[in-house]
């Protein structure tokens, strides 16, 4: 069950959901289900186990995370 990334083409909201197979997700705000699939970002892991990059595992901690192209699927 893939959790997929969406924008709502009639009120513009951005949002994430679980799609189980055979369910037509809708948005949360307005109920259209006139969405827009999002291209999904996926961090690679740092080489040697150490980064000085940014964890996503805090989205919307700080003001690094506002850079990033990922951070309005997170707000």
């Amino acid at each position: 069950m893939p959790i997929y990334g969406y924008r709502c083409a009639k009120c513009g909201e951005t949002f994430q959901t679980l799609v189980r197979s055979g369910e037509t997700p809708s948005c949360p705000s307005c109920e259209s289900v006139d969405l827009q699939q999002q291209l999904s970002l996926i961090a690679s892991p740092a080489k040697g186990g150490e980064s000085d990059a940014a964890s996503c595992a805090s989205a919307g901690a700080g003001p690094g995370c506002a850079a990033c192209p990922g951070a309005a699927m997170f707000g």
